[in-house]
Parts: C-alpha cells; structure tokens; sequence
C-alpha cells in the first residue's frame, strides 16, 4: 500500500480497507496514549491521524454514493475518544464513545458500493497501488562461450519481461487474488445486516443506552452519590418520624400554654433577631433571667431549653414532671416572671379550663 493513497481526495475506498484504516486508526491513538501520556502528543497524534480518517472516509462515502456529511459520524467519535483520553478519567465513557466509534464504522464499511469497480487492495483512484515488483528494468543475461573472442553472435541476450502495473489489476499473482473467503464473508455480513436494519438496530441502540447511562453515572462523584443517599435517609427519617399535635390555649395577657404530649411549652411574641438559642440547662449558659419560671408567691420551676424562633416567638420548655404544678399554678397564681416579662394571671383560670387537654390537670 502506497503512503501517498491515504490522502487521496477523489480515490475510491471499499468497505474492508475503510475498515481497516479506520481500526488501525482508533489503535495507534490507544497506544499513543499508553507510550506517551501526554497531552500534548496525544493531541499531535491526533492532528496527525484525523485527516486520514477523514479522507478515508470521503472515499468511502464516494464509493456508497453517501452524502460526505456522514463522516462526522466516524469523526466525532475520534475527537471524543482522544478527549476522553486526555481529560477524563472514565475507562466507561472511553469504553462507550469506542462503542460509538466502532458502530460508526461498521455502518459505513458495510454500505454497498454503487458500482461494480476494480479495486487495488480496496483503492479504486488516479494514485497506483502495486504489488512488490521483482524487478524495475530488463536484465540481460550472457552466454558463455569457449572461445576468448566474442561477438555478437556469440552474445546471447535473454531479457525477462518487465513487471507491468495496470490501474485494476495487481501484477503479482499472489497479491492479485484477494482473499476469495473474507470478501464471502464480508458480503454475508453486508446482505445480512441490510436484511435485518431492524434487529441490528435495536440490539445497536439498546447497548448504547446501557453504556450511555453507566457512563453518565460513572462520571458522578462519590460524594454527591454519598450526600444524596444521606438526604434521602434523613427525608426517610422525616417521613417516619410521628407528628406530634400541639395543644394550645391563649391566656388573657397575650401569651400561651402549649402541650405536647406532657411537655408544657410558655409561649410569647415580640423578640427580634435570628432563631438561637435564650438558655440551656444542659450548659447553664445564656440568658440567666430565662433560667426560671417565677410566680408571684416564690414559686419557681426551672426551665429546660428557652428558644427564640424564626416568627420571633419565644419558647420555654419545661421538664414533664412539672407540666401538673405549672398549670396549676398558671390558674390559681396572681402573676408571673420568666426572661424579665412579668404576665398577668388574671382570668387564666377559665382560659384553661376552656382546652380539654389542659383541664384535665387541674
């Protein structure tokens, strides 16, 4: 095979040798990357290699009397695979752009030609493509004679006839005859692909998806796999944590009593500022005036948590085992001091007698 037929623009390519370059293609830029590594090669070689693959695949679309903007069906793929190769660290993805690549080509390869033409190792163009010759020029061979004097009679040439080239022929016998059994084969294959697009078809686009989607999926990050399992547990835990109902009554002096279950929560509005936590009886760090539920005859109740929420309400939990004694107290007290407001107790009485939930502990 002649160098110079590979950048042939108006050549003919068959199916096999189409083939054949393009595979060799694809592989001396897989081993360019295992000799080299580098990305500056890599990408040198791939400069170097794509107007090849171009050309042998104008030549082949020329040939199945295709429209030329199918090359980018082999060529897109190239540039992929070497991008892949470079910058991405996906054996996956590299594995589903060759798919691509190899889907590409074979489609194109088993395209019928559009004429019966006379190839040369596969190239029908202007460029000759020969077998090794024997010899360029005649040669003479001389009798020997017994006698010191020669002449011309004595001179007998014998001159062996030149290795001619014909544009559709291969000279040497042994290369003239392509392989009889691969070109059968190629052809079942071709008759048979042509007879069945459907079921090609199918089979082809269905192990794209699946390489396509594996590909994607390998590309997402372990961490963000990692966060969005974590988000769906706790979204789990959420959704199986029991809502817990609130029971709440409203005292004359513009705060609450609120229950849940036996927490009993003292609710007011009017602070400013960002939710934080007022006081904590774990730590015992905060504001000390919210330390204490104060009534007015010196009865007190510490508080557990006292927070301030984003509705700029205030919330002092209290201890269950005092949720009885509170209310009691809140019904039948004068008045009452927790975080520097003193509340009015006048008529919280019947304010609590109203809510069943809280009745029931007086």
């Amino acid at each position: 095979m002649q160098f110079s037929a590979l950048f042939c623009l108006i050549g003919r390519d068959n199916g096999q040798r189409f083939a054949s370059i393009s595979g060799l293609i694809f592989f001396t830029l897989l081993l360019a990357m295992v000799v080299f590594g580098t990305a500056s090669v890599q990408y040198l070689v791939g400069l170097l290699l794509s107007p090849i693959l171009t050309l042998t695949s104008l030549r082949r679309l020329r040939d199945s009397g295709k429209s030329p903007r199918l090359t980018a069906l082999v060529v897109a793929p190239f540039i992929l695979v070497m991008l892949t190769l470079i910058h991405i660290d996906s054996v996956m993805l590299l594995l589903t752009f060759m798919l691509f690549a190899a889907l590409a080509i074979g489609y194109i390869a088993i395209l019928p030609a559009t004429s019966a033409t006379q190839y040369q190792q596969g190239y029908s163009g202007p460029i000759k493509v020969s077998a090794n010759t024997r010899a360029s020029n005649a040669r003479v061979r001389v009798e020997p004679t017994l006698s010191n004097h020669k002449s011309e009679a004595d001179l007998t040439t014998f001159t062996e006839p030149t290795v001619e080239e014909n544009d559709n022929e291969f000279a040497d016998p042994q290369t003239s005859r392509p392989s009889n059994r691969s070109n059968v084969r190629f052809t079942q294959m071709q008759n048979w692909l042509m007879s069945n697009q459907k079921v090609a078809f199918s089979a082809v686009a269905s192990l794209t998806l699946v390489m396509l989607l594996l590909s994607i999926w390998s590309l997402i990050p372990t961490d963000a796999v990692n966060a969005t399992e974590q988000d769906i547990a706790e979204v789990s835990n959420i959704a199986n944590t029991p809502i817990i109902e609130r029971e709440i009554t409203t005292l004359p002096d513009g705060f609450s009593l609120v229950l849940e279950d036996d927490v009993l929560i003292v609710r007011w509005l009017g602070e400013t500022g960002l939710p934080t936590e007022l006081w904590s009886l774990a730590t015992a760090k905060g504001d000390r005036s919210c330390s204490a539920l104060k009534f007015n005859n010196g009865t007190e109740y510490r508080t557990v948590v006292v927070d301030l929420l984003a509705d700029t309400g205030t919330e002092a939990r209290f201890s269950p085992l005092d949720t009885k004694a509170i209310i009691v107290d809140m019904a039948r007290r004068g008045s009452v001091n927790l975080c520097g407001y003193n509340f009015s107790l006048k008529g919280s009485q019947a304010a609590i007698g109203k809510v069943a939930a809280f009745s029931t502990y007086l």
